[in-house]
């Protein structure tokens, strides 16, 4: 019986392929953790735009006035609270205190400003559809 010695991987070259991923992600982590505010940020406008389009659709369809506020990492719909689970520390701000849905689709409108992590982000909610889009 003939032992092969070439058949595997020795302890040293494990270790060298070790250390090199070990700085490959000590090098490329940083940067990516600095869009993490930015990715909590997006994250959270883009629940709000959904949470606007279900408080619409419940006006509509419980043909019934749905207001909703803001908070810090959460926002009010009829009183109840929906905490924001992406974004701890965002606060969403509701130029006038609140918006009003209305069984016709409309909405009092206004503009929703989200901030976190030194940025700033703003929906736009129209009076006539009741529908939301980000601002330019």
């Amino acid at each position: 019986m003939t032992l092969r010695r070439d058949a595997g991987f020795t302890l040293i070259e494990l270790l060298i392929v070790l250390a090199i991923m070990a700085l490959v992600a000590a090098i490329a982590l940083p940067p990516l953790a600095g869009r993490a505010p930015a990715a909590a940020l997006g994250a959270a406008a883009e629940e709000m735009r959904a949470a606007l389009a279900t408080a619409r659709s419940a006006a509509i369809a419980e043909d019934r006035d749905v207001t909703i506020a803001g908070g810090v990492g959460s926002y009010r719909i009829d009183g109840a609270r929906h905490v924001l689970p992406a974004a701890a520390g965002v606060r969403i701000e509701i130029r006038g205190g609140g918006i009003a849905f209305y069984p016709s689709g409309g909405s009092s409108g206004g503009r929703i400003v989200l901030r976190g992590g030194g940025r700033a982000t703003e929906l736009d909610v129209e009076a006539l559809t009741g529908r939301a889009s980000f601002a330019p």
